[in-house]
């Protein structure tokens, strides 16, 4: 990306933020006629990203390749799931990576109509250097950060009220039987309606957590409506309390944080972390405002494949990937599929009926890290389902899976 790239994505950057403040917060007239002069005056436009050869590590990257067949897959069954996706049986999807055992054996990138953090952006072709939403996969890497900055400490502050790592905080007395582990697990038991009213509503209490100045205080001053640990429900508010724990400890914003301990460590140099246009202090969005590319999303998804290293080096503390990678709940409901998916530390945790077991990051669109340890496999997943929750990953994984003829010869 040259200079005049780069003022423009940051103009265009400012332009979407402040479009969604003023949706999200007073919808001043005034306000919308700046943005509209701010926008006609940038002579910004998004332009297709040409797909990158496959599997050709830029220089830098980290990774290694091998071919599909050293990985114990069958190469022509590949090649006819990208030609199955080339033709739409797959719709609209982006990107698929596949790691055997810290080497990329497949990499192919699509394309399709796309979404930045809930703003069309209309047709792109994808490529290595695309950045991508990844909504929901954002919690999984907050968490992954915070694990490492509680590092030594996680035993007790998994047990620690919610409340006392938020020292000028005001909370009722219901609220401080609240745990990390409570919020961790999504089984908090506070008022919240994410799972019921749809993103497109502005009653939804995500979307509203990001009309608000304080996100924090706005989750944790929610009435209790079942026993903290009794009842899992799925609230990205508890996310941002994760954010604001990472905060309080290291006395900066998630988004360097996880330079500092994750991305730099990983290679990782390009990335967006959008945040609430009117949150003060500043934060990113750890429910949903990550961007990254499928490469660097792949390096964080072998991290977790390898006890929480990279290239040997310990990244992430063994233990917690232990812990989050751990079905710490176990149901029938609602974004279970049947019982297929239960839920860990800001991970999915899937039995398939297939016969393998799943660790998974997953986002909204059908963004998805798929950990399968005892395979030694990691497939990552960017598409455009925005909003309608039927995607094509699923379907993509298995077909992967019964591509595999044996185990991997490296």
């Amino acid at each position: 990306m040259g200079t005049n790239d780069k003022e423009c994505s940051s103009e265009y950057r400012e332009i979407r933020s402040a479009s969604f403040a003023i949706r999200m917060a007073t919808g001043s007239l005034l306000r919308l006629i700046l943005v509209l002069s701010l926008a006609l005056g940038t002579g910004c436009s998004i332009t297709p990203i040409r797909p990158a050869s496959s599997l050709t590590p830029p220089a830098g990257d980290g990774w290694e390749t091998a071919s599909p067949q050293s990985a114990g897959f069958d190469e022509s069954s590949l090649k006819k799931l990208t030609q199955d996706i080339q033709a739409g049986r797959f719709p609209n999807t982006h990107a698929v990576l596949i790691e055997y055992d810290g080497r990329l054996v497949y990499e192919q990138y699509f394309g399709g109509m796309d979404e930045r953090w809930n703003q069309p952006v209309g047709y792109r072709n994808f490529g290595r250097d695309s950045l991508h939403d990844l909504r929901s996969v954002s919690k999984t890497v907050t968490s992954l950060v915070l694990g490492i900055v509680l590092a030594g400490e996680a035993d007790s502050a998994l047990e620690k009220p919610l409340p006392s790592f938020f020292p000028k905080l005001t909370a009722s007395s219901d609220v401080q039987a609240i745990t990390l582990h409570h919020a961790l697990t999504m089984t908090a038991g506070l008022e919240w309606n994410e799972m019921t009213a749809p993103y497109s509503d502005g009653t939804n209490d995500e979307v509203r957590l990001y009309g608000v100045t304080d996100p924090v205080s706005m989750v944790l001053n929610r009435p209790v409506v079942t026993a903290p640990g009794s009842v899992w429900y799925y609230n990205g508010g508890l996310s941002q309390v994760l954010a604001g724990i990472v905060q309080e400890k290291s006395g900066k914003p998630l988004d360097k944080v996880a330079v500092e301990v994750l991305f730099k460590p990983l290679g990782i140099k390009t990335f967006e972390w959008i945040g609430g246009p009117i949150w003060d202090p500043a934060m990113p969005a750890a429910a949903s405002g990550l961007r990254m590319r499928g490469r660097d999303l792949a390096k964080i998804g072998s991290v977790c494949l390898h006890d929480g290293k990279w290239k040997g080096r310990q990244i992430v503390p063994k233990k917690w990937l232990e812990r989050s990678m751990q079905r710490h709940v176990d149901q029938n409901g609602a974004w279970s599929n049947g019982g297929v998916w239960g839920y860990g530390y800001q991970f999915w945790m899937g039995r398939f009926p297939q016969g393998y077991e799943v660790a998974a990051a997953k986002g909204n669109g059908d963004q998805n890290v798929f950990i399968l340890r005892k395979e030694k496999i990691v497939v990552t997943i960017f598409a455009g389902a925005y909003n309608r929750f039927v995607g094509p990953a699923e379907r993509i994984l298995h077909r992967i899976m019964a591509a595999r003829t044996q185990p991997g010869n490296f």
